[in-house]
């Protein structure tokens, strides 16, 4: 007998500023969502060598500041600064809450509206301009680095990243990336427009055990077939970019089981 698909939805989190970082304590519960808190005794998402088991929100004020000198340099169009700044951030702060509390911010405040970071800011239908490229391309090199530097060949793979054609996840699929690998995850990353049929064929030569398809809208009918094809992944809808921590506590909590 064929089993059932899996096809997992993660709650949808505010994000439109990035303004209080979200934690798995805060996700939906079991009453209105298919995806249940993490175990309190250890599959919390915390930052790399927190002692805690939430995510604590950094000083206010020092996130204006670090905001404020991100989006200088990209008015500078000094996308070196970005990326500097950005990586700053990542090692202080870990990717999560580096994401949450400054790319979200500044993606928004200049590349476009959050429901759709992650593209080219024409893409996200906000301005074309030079300093929303600067950002996107600094930001972009700060977490490839970081991607790069946790990069763990003892970890086989078990969660693949991709987007389909017209969604710009890719931003927020290597933030994700870099997210799990702090948590001992590794991942394929086939990145944004990849196409249905070749997803599918990634699925059955890789055969991972749970799949993220970053979309900013629902596509139900393929994810469907997708998961009818698959029925042994789970198969885990995610977007827009504020909903990241949900989507971290469904990869780390459907690993658990």
């Amino acid at each position: 007998m064929t089993s059932a698909p899996h096809l997992r939805r993660t709650g949808s989190l505010p994000g439109s500023t990035g303004c209080t970082p979200e934690t798995p304590d805060s996700l939906p519960g079991a009453a209105g969502s298919h995806i249940a808190p993490p175990d309190p005794a250890g599959s919390h998402i915390a930052p790399p060598g927190s002692a805690g088991s939430h995510i604590a929100p950094p000083d206010p004020a020092g996130s204006r500041i670090a905001l404020r000198r991100l989006l200088a340099a990209a008015g500078r169009v000094d996308d070196r600064a970005v990326a500097r700044l950005t990586g700053d951030a990542l090692e202080t702060d870990g990717t999560l809450r580096t994401w949450q509390r400054l790319c979200v911010p500044a993606l928004a405040a200049i590349g476009g509206p959050p429901t759709a970071i992650g593209g080219p800011p024409t893409a996200t239908g906000g301005p074309a301009t030079a300093p929303a490229f600067a950002l996107l391309t600094g930001i972009r090199a700060a977490l490839d680095g970081r991607v790069t530097r946790l990069a763990r060949r003892d970890l086989a793979p078990t969660v693949m990243l991709a987007a389909p054609p017209g969604q710009p996840g890719d931003l927020p699929l290597t933030a994700l990336a870099a997210v799990l690998l702090e948590h001992g995850v590794e991942s394929w990353r086939l990145g944004a427009e990849v196409p249905w049929p070749a997803l599918s064929d990634a699925v059955t030569r890789a055969a991972p055990a749970r799949l993220i398809v970053w979309s900013a809208g629902e596509p139900a009918a393929e994810l469907s077939s997708l998961a009818a094809r698959h029925p042994a992944v789970t198969i885990i809808p995610a977007g827009p970019a504020g909903t990241l921590p949900g989507i971290i506590a469904a990869c780390l909590t459907s690993a658990a089981h």
